[in-house]
């Protein structure tokens, strides 16, 4: 099958986990029950197929010699209200076929994990369900033609993400984080959808590309265009145009902050670990946490003639990766410390594309997605062995219970800390490099918080893989020790219910790690080991992504402005303007080795602190107790919030609730009151309803009158 032929069966890529959702939400209760993770495995699987099928086809066809490649799909008409016009459709460039890999490739690793993590669970079908859905929402996200399309994926993933991290409905803290996540969202979006509404009113059209790349009847190539001549296309006032243009940035960056757990609207990606691990490691570190870097990728033309909007996505992600960082180094719950990593990352990947750095943000987007999922279900594992605990502060030395879990779990730690020739390392040096070349205060920031990953990564793998071995008790309160919501998940399971205690507390002789949770694992280490030579040394993937539409004209627009000057981070496809760039990439060179050095000391003071002389490492926050404290309490920032927006909301609410039920009520019974009496008085003296007293009434009237004629 050659590229077209991927685009005309694009749409089997969300229709099937879609068709999957529905088989296990439907059938799953009564006939499927166990197999319910057959349908989503079969639909993912499938869906999985393609998008690596089309990213290959899309690597040929640039071979083929064709500079721009984009092509739309066309599945019915959605909408249609007067000149607002929306299809349901697909947009095909090598930025969304990358996506697509990452979204179903990494989701059906996560899926096939799940059905060994989740085994035994009273809710199997629906979990199932729930993943189904997300991937077809987030495929939706990826591909859709048009705004509309990206909502529809954008608003679905939101509510999946509500739905998986309130799974245990019945504890009270998943329902909260569920809620949590749920309104924060909700904010960003709000923002997001006015940024849409100005962008069809700005341009007359939501859709990408219109009629097709080089037509100009699309969002991304009529910002591109001189303002007059855009704003007589788009049949508005002159005058609205640039004030639209400065806006429109801003709102849809909003959205991005609010889905990417950017400042300050993180707040609830740490709490979202309420939910299983595999909802962590596919919504959270995978694939929904990287909408918003994926969004200002694809819109780059509207940013880079906005000097204004790319600093304020540069500082905040540069300002997230190192406050988040910094809130991970005294974090002691193993899914805590890698959820304020991934907001910590995505702080990377956001001052990437600020810095118009869209091939090295793309490209930290799926070394991540490799790594961090990595991480995320390694820690699935410890959680499943030691009976749900997961304080780094309990356990220690689990390499020999868990020695398949330990290599893997070295793998991520090394990709993420940016350890030389891991994945992360040579995508995170393609950010600190771009941010050198353009702001070198944003670069040094971010070797200081390279530095600062790599120290808590090896903090964590230290404390619980390495040293003397100690295996935490079973904890009290269910017949394995196990009481709580997130720890359920895995005590209801099969092997559990089969281990028998030892000498250990109660963790039993029943398989830690079994194949099905395992062989995930290792494919994602693969990843996190090889995925970094996706753009190096010869920058495929940049070359790659050079031929997509949006990275060329975010390029033309940016050289217009005179903002960016190295191309290869907008894609490079040009070998001239690569041989030009030499210089630049020695500079890059010189980065990498400083790099690597920094993660090396960043691991070396992990290792001297949390594994050679622990007892030192236990009496620095002693010695800095103010500073400890601090960072333990995550700068308070839940408790400011709390008491700054939503306890006094939560006042504001209690008001106009007194006010609707004693005034607006009050009036209302006011109202209605004087009929009522009128009635009930009429009731007492005239309209009664008795027939007899009707009769008597009739006689004594006729009696009175006979006496007043005759008398």
């Amino acid at each position: 099958m050659g590229f077209e032929d991927f685009v005309d069966y694009s749409f089997l890529i969300p229709l099937l986990p879609l068709i999957g959702a529905v088989i296990s939400g439907f059938f799953g209760a009564k006939w499927l029950k166990e197999r319910s993770h057959w349908p989503i495995w079969i639909g993912v699987g499938v869906s999985a197929f393609l998008s690596i099928g089309l990213l290959l086809a899309t690597i040929d066809y640039t071979h083929a010699g064709h500079e721009v490649v984009g092509q739309g799909s066309h599945w019915f008409d959605w909408i249609s209200a007067g000149r607002f016009h929306a299809e349901a459709g697909a947009w095909i460039d090598p930025l969304t076929a990358v996506m697509l890999a990452v979204v179903c490739g990494i989701g059906l690793l996560i899926c096939i994990f799940a059905a060994g993590y989740m085994k035994g669970e009273e809710g199997y079908f629906r979990f199932f369900a729930y993943l189904g859905l997300f991937i077809f929402s987030m495929t939706c996200l990826v591909m859709g033609s048009n705004f509309i399309m990206l909502y529809l994926g954008w608003e679905g993933v939101g509510l999946c993400s509500y739905l998986l991290i309130g799974y245990y409905y019945e504890k009270p803290s998943a329902r909260d984080a569920a809620k949590k996540a749920f309104l924060v969202n909700r904010i960003g979006d709000f923002g997001f959808g006015i940024g849409i509404l100005l962008i069809f009113l700005t341009f007359g059209t939501v859709s990408y590309f219109g009629a097709g790349a080089g037509t100009h009847t699309g969002v991304i190539e009529l910002a591109t265009m001189p303002l007059d001549q855009l704003a007589k296309i788009a049949g508005v006032r002159s005058d609205w145009v640039p004030t639209a243009l400065q806006w429109i940035p801003f709102c849809l960056m909003l959205g991005a902050f609010g889905k990417s757990a950017q400042f300050p609207l993180y707040v609830w990606l740490p709490d979202a670990m309420e939910g299983p691990t595999p909802v962590s490691a596919l919504i959270h570190a995978a694939t929904m946490v990287t909408a918003g870097v994926y969004m200002i990728a694809r819109c780059g033309t509207l940013f880079a003639g906005n000097l204004a909007a790319l600093e304020t996505v540069a500082v905040v992600g540069t300002f997230t990766a190192l406050f988040a960082a910094t809130i991970a180094l005294r974090q002691f719950d193993l899914k805590k410390v890698f959820a304020y990593s991934t907001i910590s990352q995505l702080g990377f990947m956001f001052a990437g594309v600020g810095l118009l750095g869209s091939v090295p943000a793309v490209f930290h987007l799926v070394t991540h997605a490799f790594f961090k999922a990595l991480l995320f279900l390694a820690s699935g594992v410890v959680m499943h062995a030691m009976l749900g605990e997961l304080d780094m502060r309990k356990m220690s030395g689990l390499k020999r219970v868990l020695p398949n879990t330990r290599i893997l779990m070295l793998i991520g730690c090394l990709a993420l800390s940016g350890f030389p020739f891991f994945s992360g390392f040579f995508s995170k040096d393609e950010i600190i490099g771009v941010a050198w070349e353009h702001h070198r205060k944003i670069a040094i920031v971010l070797l200081f918080t390279a530095f600062l990953t790599a120290y808590y990564t090896f903090r964590l793998y230290f404390r619980v893989f390495e040293g003397p071995e100690v295996i935490p008790p079973a904890p009290a309160g269910s017949s394995h020790g196990v009481v709580g919501g997130d720890v359920d998940e895995h005590l209801a399971s099969g092997s559990h219910q089969a281990a028998t205690a030892d000498d250990h507390g109660g963790h039993g002789h029943h398989n830690h790690e079994p194949l099905v949770m395992i062989l995930p694992l290792i494919v994602l280490a693969i990843g996190a080991l090889g995925a970094g030579f996706f753009n190096f040394p010869a920058e495929h993937l940049g070359r790659f992504l050079g031929h997509s539409p949006s990275l060329i004209q975010t390029r033309h627009v940016a050289e217009r402005n005179g903002i960016v000057a190295d191309a290869a981070a907008l894609g490079q496809v040009d070998e001239a303007e690569l041989r030009a760039t030499e210089g630049e990439h020695t500079s890059h060179t010189t980065l990498m080795v400083m790099s690597g050095l920094i993660s090396l000391a960043g691991i070396g003071l992990a290792y001297q602190l949390h594994l050679k002389d622990r007892a030192a490492g236990e009496a620095l926050p002693r010695r800095f107790g103010v500073l400890a404290n601090v960072l333990e309490h995550k700068y308070w920032v839940d408790e400011i919030y709390d008491a700054v927006i939503v306890r006094p909301l939560f006042r504001l609410g209690q008001f106009f609730y007194a006010i609707d039920r004693i005034v607006i009520d009050g009036l209302v019974w006011l109202v209605g009151f004087v009929p009522q009496l009128s009635g009930f008085t009429l009731k007492l003296t005239t309209q009664r309803g008795y027939l007899q007293g009707y009769a008597g009434a009739m006689v004594f009237g006729i009696v009175v009158i006979l006496v007043v004629v005759f008398w």
